[in-house]
């Protein structure tokens, strides 16, 4: 099971208000900010799986309202792509890891968030 720490929910939220694009999919982990979802999460609380898009679309009530209520918490696979659209090559996120010692501590995740947002406030 997939978890997200508080941190990195916090990373998320931060990535948003900087304006990270993001067009809600299957597949796409989100955090239920507002508590919208009255069932509990398989997952952990407030965090929820896209897999029925069109459901969660219509229920939420469309696209736009889904993009402010919720938040999206990018995987592993996604930060790495928007940081490869930002220009940050694989090697400065191998380099960025190994001065975090990200790997022994188990945040390789949280340290690309970070590094992701660090790269967008200064954009």
């Amino acid at each position: 099971m997939k978890r997200f720490s508080l941190a990195e929910i916090e990373l998320a939220r931060s990535l948003q208000r900087h304006g990270v694009p993001w067009e809600p999919a299957a597949g796409h982990y989100v955090y239920d900010e507002t508590g919208f979802c009255k069932q509990a999460s398989p997952f952990q609380d407030r965090v929820f799986f896209i897999l029925n898009y069109p459901y969660f679309m219509r229920t939420v009530g469309g696209v736009e309202r889904f993009k402010k209520i919720m938040t999206w918490l990018p995987t592993w696979s996604d930060v790495r792509q928007l940081l490869d659209d930002q220009g940050v090559s694989a090697q400065e996120c191998v380099q960025h890891l190994q001065e975090k010692d990200s790997l022994a501590r188990g945040t390789e995740r949280h340290d690309l968030l970070a590094l992701l947002l660090a790269n967008r406030s200064c954009s």
